[in-house]
């Protein structure tokens, strides 16, 4: 199998003609069987490299993510492209686990994706030996630095997997994010010997880097939004922040929707749904709308709020420009977020009493007793438990989520994980049993027609839209769902509202915080944010030094930035002849012409205008409107 292999499967089921620049040196390395690290940066098209060697090596390819989300967006792009694909959760019931890796053992999927928890555990890797695995691959791999050692500890323990491969496969660990203290950390962690390292491009020409220290953000934004056409995504710290700029933006005329993690499944998928399709122009959002987003035609990125690292900052910027045409990627901060960012640090590092505390509240919550639970789930509404057992729910949320990261159990949140289905009979049996009884036909056709793979593995399912089609209530749908579970025609998960947990040890009595490490973690926190301020207030060459961070190579500058265009000011000739453009056709209120200059070009965008002016080429009007003079 050699690159001829490569192009076919690229060609068949991407429907490239070619691979970008590195891509096919990484799958070539993948078939010989080296063990590779590789640095590509957002929208470097990683998950190609490993899922193109994996559908030529044949047999199973293990990817070991980190993220639901990321797991599930994967997923469903193999799917969309008729490649068999399951990944493995906590959300997920005992039985849909078990027919998942009933079917991995009969050979019935090309790749299968887990958390490092999973991967770990005794129950999962019983099953190691007896899957045909080719390859194995660790997604996002700085978090086996970032949240190793006793933060999420799974993610340390996967070389211990490694003899229980019978074959013996390639180890590729891929992420887009690692300065080269990370890169040693990832290559330590996983004990990887005679590792080739490949490196991408991280130098990005269409895209220009600006900052601006900002004490009326909400202005110089909508300025920007209202220069700088195309679709844009406006990146906040705050769900209530998101809301109050989107209502903003909207109220002068901006077409823009919100997303944040607050809401609903079906209004993320829509309002998500409806920007890619270019319906609204701009996406004021929190984070956790950069999972799995891939809109090739983004012109603009705005943060009006600092990242938690550079690394989440690069990655979210990185969103603008992916078609390869000039983009704007630009950061509005004062000095109060970072004091802002630094007072949350310090948040989501509770004391060892509160961890303690929160610790019992939540095993006494589901109900578990001392000794018992580990591997099982439960949901946990925990803000009724935070409620009873009087614990501020700021201090229960941090507190559970360190919880988590020590490594006593994961979560999940509910409401990413829709309700599941997946026929186990076969399909004679299915047909003779709505012949048989008429009152199920409607609902068996309809899941048939609207789900495909159905009788192959577990799809997502909509009731509401199901008992929309039906016009029938979604309790009568979900009824209709059980009986036929009931006769063992289906197994079938329902969503839950509530996030869930999994046990990942026994419950303890007398837990131990590994509180020295928190400690570490969090300085190592702050010292992160520190360098991402450092970015946003040196006089270093905006590109230069995202650069020199990632790779350690010293870059020319890129002339574009706003460092770079105050050194080396644009002739003015080419000033005027912009400000000409802009007026030749049209007739501007000054303040309007004015604030389409950009900013960091200011005082000479206004220096050209009065230049042109005195000239006599443009004219102020009795009305204080600019026009060419005529």
């Amino acid at each position: 199998m050699g690159s001829s292999d490569a192009h076919t499967i690229l060609k068949e089921y991407w429907g490239y003609d070619d691979y970008r620049n590195g891509q096919l040196d990484i799958i070539q390395a993948i078939l010989a069987k080296q063990n590779i690290l590789a640095l590509l940066r957002t929208g470097g098209g990683k998950s190609i490299c490993f899922q193109v060697p994996g559908l030529i090596l044949g047999g199973l390819t293990i990817v070991v993510s980190p993220l639901i989300a990321l797991m599930k967006d994967q997923v469903d792009g193999l799917h969309e492209r008729g490649i068999d694909a399951a990944f493995l959760t906590s959300g997920q019931g005992y039985k849909e686990q078990r027919i998942i890796m009933g079917n991995a053992l009969q050979g019935h999927y090309s790749f299968l994706y887990v958390s490092p928890e999973r991967l770990s555990s005794v129950s999962f890797q019983e099953y190691l030996p007896n899957l045909d695995i080719r390859l194995l691959v660790i997604d996002e791999a700085h978090c086996i630095s970032m949240w190793g050692a006793d933060f999420r500890p799974s993610f340390r323990k996967i070389k211990e997997v490694y003899p229980l491969l019978v074959k013996k496969p390639a180890v590729a660990a891929f992420t887009a994010s690692a300065p080269r203290w990370i890169q040693d950390d990832i290559l330590e962690g996983l004990a990887l010997k005679n590792t080739t390292i490949y490196r991408g491009d991280f130098g990005r020409s269409n895209l220009t880097f600006r900052v601006f220290k900002a004490s009326n953000k909400m202005q110089v934004l909508l300025q920007g939004l209202k220069t700088n056409e195309g679709c844009s995504i406006v990146f906040a710290g705050t769900r209530k922040l998101v809301q109050d700029i989107a209502d903003w933006l909207g109220k002068e005329g901006i077409s823009t929707h919100y997303y944040h993690g607050g809401l609903d499944r079906d209004s993320r998928v829509k309002r998500q749904q409806e920007w890619m399709n270019n319906k609204v122009r701009v996406m004021v959002c929190t984070n956790a709308f950069g999972m799995g987003v891939d809109k090739p035609d983004v012109r603009n990125v705005y943060h009006v709020s600092p990242s938690s690292t550079p690394e989440d900052y690069y990655q979210e910027a990185g969103r603008a420009g992916r078609d390869g045409k000039v983009s704007q990627c630009i950061l509005l901060h004062d000095e109060q977020d970072w004091i802002r960012a630094e007072e949350f640090i310090e948040k989501q590092h509770p004391s060892e009493k509160s961890i303690i505390r929160v610790y019992h509240a939540v095993m006494n919550s589901i109900g578990v007793s001392p000794g018992s639970g580990e591997g099982q789930t439960y949901p946990l509404d925990w803000e009724n438990a935070a409620k009873k057992y009087n614990i501020p729910t700021t201090e229960f949320y941090y507190s559970l989520q360190t919880i988590e990261k020590l490594g006593y159990l994961t979560m999940s949140e509910g409401l990413l994980q829709p309700s599941r289905l997946m026929f186990t009979a076969d399909y004679t049996e299915v047909y003779d049993f709505k012949i048989s009884y008429a009152a199920f036909q409607p609902v068996i056709d309809l899941v048939l027609r609207s789900y495909g793979g159905v009788f192959e593995r577990f799809v997502n399912i909509n009731e509401w839209e199901l008992s929309r089609y039906l016009h029938i209530s979604m309790e009568e749908v979900k009824k209709l769902i059980l009986k036929l579970q009931a006769a063992r025609l289906l197994e079938y998960t329902p969503k839950t509202t509530d996030p869930l947990i999994t046990l990942l040890e026994p419950r303890s009595m007398y837990p131990k915080p590994k509180l020295a490490f928190m400690e570490a973690l969090k300085e190592r926190r702050i010292n992160s944010l520190m360098k991402l301020k450092e970015y946003a207030t040196n006089e270093q060459c905006r590109s230069s030094f995202w650069v020199e961070y990632f790779t350690g190579a010293i870059e020319k500058s890129c002339g574009s930035c706003d460092i770079c265009q105050s050194k080396y000011p644009m002739d003015m000739v080419a000033i005027q002849k912009d400000i000409l453009h802009k007026v030749q056709n049209n007739e501007w209120e000054l303040l309007d012409l004015m604030g389409t200059f950009p900013i960091e070009q200011k005082k000479n965008y206004v220096r050209a205008l009065e230049l042109m002016l005195d000239d006599g080429i443009l004219e102020k009007t009795i009305s204080n409107t600019i026009r060419c003079r005529e």
